[in-house]
């Protein structure tokens, strides 16, 4: 296929999970795969120019490895009008279940990249925590806060030295008890040119609060996104919504219903700093 003029594309905004297995796909096997199920679908995508003409797709921001979805999305550009339903219906047969695409609508080819139009992001992190852990849903909020209170986590990413933001990205959190030993923790971030929250460094700084008194830590904490936690055997993140925001703060969907999606319901707000 070709490269098509602007007013010649149409752009069709599909949104999918991300669960199972194949949230371990890192983010290029991820763009992969969704080439391949477009391909198999039979739909008329278009391409770039140059000397390696490629699929014009957009994705979100990418999630860490391990990271589940309930909520990601991809803008295909095509070249040819294919209604809507029909399309979802020919991403659906050639999609595993895994990455099942959930809805499908047109909007704007000149509208911002998903990326630039995606502002906020909502995690759910279920806790299983260590037998001899006295921790519940009322001191993960504390401990939280006290994270909060630093502002900036540091961290290791390859060889590179990064900070998270925390009190930049968080808006706010509500913890609860799900059953004895087991928390879940929902998040309200920020997404911007600099990045996002990345769950798993939280839950790093929460593993080392929680550490024995006189406890010694070795360096920084270390980005690999599955994380090796001595408080926390087992524990599974998943971004549950994304929103772009209106001009007076209102969350809107990214496919673009003319209704605002309600904001998040959350028992704590993030203290201004």
């Amino acid at each position: 296929m070709t490269e098509t003029t602007a007013s010649r594309l149409f752009r069709l905004r599909t949104s999918y999970v991300k669960h199972g297995r194949l949230a371990y796909l890192g983010h290029l096997e991820l763009i992969h795969t969704i080439e391949r199920i477009v391909r198999r679908a039979g739909l008329p995508f278009a391409v770039t120019q140059g000397f390696s003409p490629h699929m014009r797709v957009g994705f979100t921001s990418a999630l860490p490895v391990g990271t589940s979805s309930d909520a990601e999305y991809y803008d295909l550009f095509m070249t040819d009008y294919v209604p809507a339903p029909a399309a979802l219906d020919a991403l659906r047969a050639s999609s595993p279940a895994d990455l099942a695409p959930i809805a499908s609508g047109y909007l704007d080819v000149r509208a911002p990249a998903l990326t630039a139009e995606i502002t906020r992001a909502l995690y759910r992190i279920d806790l299983d925590l260590a037998v001899r852990l006295d921790v519940d849903a009322d001191r993960l909020e504390r401990d939280v806060s006290r994270l909060l209170e630093q502002g900036r986590i540091p961290y290791m990413r390859g060889k590179k030295e990064k900070e998270l933001d925390l009190a930049g990205n968080l808006v706010s959190f509500a913890a609860s008890q799900v059953s004895r030993g087991r928390l879940a923790l929902e998040l309200d971030t920020r997404i911007s040119n600099e990045g996002g929250l990345r769950p798993e460094i939280l839950l790093a700084a929460l593993d080392r609060l929680w550490a024995p008194a006189g406890s010694d830590f070795e360096g920084p904490i270390v980005s690999r996104g599955i994380q090796d936690f001595e408080r926390i055997p087992r524990y599974s993140v998943c971004r549950t919504a994304q929103y772009a925001e209106d001009a007076d703060g209102s969350l809107l969907s990214p496919l673009r219903t003319d209704e605002p999606s309600p904001a998040p319901k959350s028992v704590s707000s993030v203290p201004s700093l």
